[in-house]
């Protein structure tokens, strides 16, 4: 059967970066809020799945410009920040583990030190997580050097922390703190905050970040039980792969039904006091007569599985571990941009690559795509696929990671476990199967598709490769910016 498929992509639109023109006055250009959840899928907002609360959210996709196809790269914090600071693909900046760090050149270019550097005044607050402390410097780990204002902590912050003698909830002093800074802020002078949500990432037990809630924020308990994912059966756990079943993507199915709700309910708490603080913030910055010139950008650095496919956890290339939320509300864009959806291809370095355009800060070094021309034109192209790949190491003991590649179109999805022998190998046709429950890599049928895909990856991999440099950020010798007439 055949089913030809758009797989051509120069590799100018590639590693493109947001090459812009020279910076503009200060007082032209505007402030950039960029809310960063932590381990939230797609669904966990109400107005894509309503047993969530998330009325601040919701409003906020109401006033943006929302992209349905938002990505990240890898599924995994720690790249996944790293490829955010970076603009870049893992393969490139190098970030493989908790324990390594960006290195000082490479904060030098990553994308608050050069607004910085372009006379933005910058905070960062709540999770940062690219470093450990137990293996590298502190100066690099937790690099408060380079910020006007840094409140920010590595890997799992403790939800509650002492501030001036008392303990209070992580996220309510990070608003204060972002709240305070945005004030203090000289009205002739722009900034950025980049306010990195805790929420909803945790795990149980004393020593998790949920050990702590905001004793002065409650929500109405659902009304029903978390709705039924179709995937968390018997039958789609036994369908996975090897790789996958051996890997820390624990199996879910089959465990006690109040076990699933508890978990899910302690989700859908934390998700609303993230959504809280979006509003607060939002709140704040019409207060103090900013609001009309603040760009805010909302998204995740990695899904989460929570029962798709009958697992926990995230790190493989499900939708559910790589799928986020993503919109840009750009105050300064016609008011009949908002409310309205993208669907190409977006990913998480694509964000930076935006920042870096609105702000007009040259990052040649960056391959992320500015999505500033399909903000202003819904035909405009970005891609017509890209790679994931997922290598990481972890210093946890039990099952290992599911190290993974694979590139993802508009209509299917190959995926490549490493380590594995013979290759284990899946292929989806998301139009037919958005659940991916039917795998297609072993249907003759589909023999031309799969040859096709993993020429593709093996294409984008050597192209990633050629750009690659874990340390040292160098400027590509292609600084052609997409044209969105194509």
């Amino acid at each position: 059967m055949n089913r030809p498929i758009a797989l051509s992509i120069s590799l100018a639109l590639l590693l493109n970066a947001a090459a812009s023109p020279a910076a503009a006055k200060d007082e032209d250009r505007p402030n950039i809020v960029f809310f960063l959840t932590d381990d939230q899928p797609l669904r966990a907002m109400s107005h894509v799945d309503p047993w969530f609360h998330t009325p601040h959210m919701d409003r906020l996709a109401e006033q943006s410009i929302e992209f349905t196809n938002g990505f990240v790269e890898c599924s995994i914090c720690c790249v996944s920040r790293a490829s955010i600071m970076m603009g870049q693909f893992n393969t490139r900046h190098g970030i493989q583990s908790f324990d390594d760090p960006l290195s000082a050149e490479q904060l030098e270019q990553s994308f608050p030190v050069l607004l910085r550097k372009a006379g933005y005044r910058t905070a960062l607050l709540g999770k940062y997580g690219v470093g450990h402390t137990r293996a590298a410097k502190k100066e690099l780990c937790l690099p408060a050097k380079y910020f006007d204002l840094w409140y920010a902590f590595q890997q799992g912050p403790s939800y509650w922390q002492m501030e001036d003698g008392e303990k209070r909830y992580l996220t309510t002093v990070m608003e204060d703190k972002a709240i305070r800074f945005m004030k203090e802020t000289p009205e002739d002078q722009p900034f950025l905050l980049y306010l990195c949500l805790p929420e909803p990432h945790g795990q149980g037990g004393p020593g998790g970040p949920w050990n702590y809630r905001d004793p002065d924020f409650k929500i109405p308990a659902p009304t029903t039980p978390p709705p039924p994912v179709k995937t968390m059966t018997e039958g789609a756990y036994d369908r996975l792969p090897k790789a996958i079943q051996k890997s820390k993507n624990n199996k879910i199915v089959g465990k006690p039904e109040e076990t699933y709700t508890k978990y899910m309910t302690t989700v859908r708490d934390y998700t609303a006091r993230s959504d809280l603080a979006i509003g607060r913030i939002r709140v704040a910055l019409e207060k103090i007569g900013r609001a009309d010139n603040t760009v805010i950008i909302f998204s995740s650095d990695n899904g989460s599985m929570w029962g798709a496919h009958g697992i926990s956890g995230k790190w493989n290339m499900y939708e559910e571990s790589i799928r986020v939320p993503m919109m840009i509300s750009d105050p300064r864009l016609p008011k009949s941009t908002r409310g309205t959806r993208r669907d190409q291809l977006a990913l998480n370095i694509d964000l930076t690559a935006t920042i870096m355009d609105i702000a007009g800060v040259p990052a040649p070094h960056m391959q992320g795509v500015s999505l500033l021309p399909v903000l202003k034109n819904p035909d405009a192209k970005i891609r017509e696929d890209w790679y994931y790949h997922h290598d990481v190491h972890t210093r946890s003991k039990g099952r290992p990671l599911p190290k993974c590649e694979g590139v993802r179109t508009e209509q299917f999805k190959y995926i490549r476990y490493k380590d594995t022998n013979p290759d284990q190998e899946e292929l989806f046709d998301l139009r037919a199967d958005p659940q991916e429950t039917n795998d297609l890599s072993t249907k003759p049928e589909y023999a031309e598709v799969l040859g096709q895909l993993r020429t593709r990856n093996g294409e984008l991999k050597t192209e990633l490769a050629g750009a690659a440099d874990a340390k040292k950020p160098a400027p590509r010798t292609d600084a052609t910016p997409p044209n969105p007439s194509n």
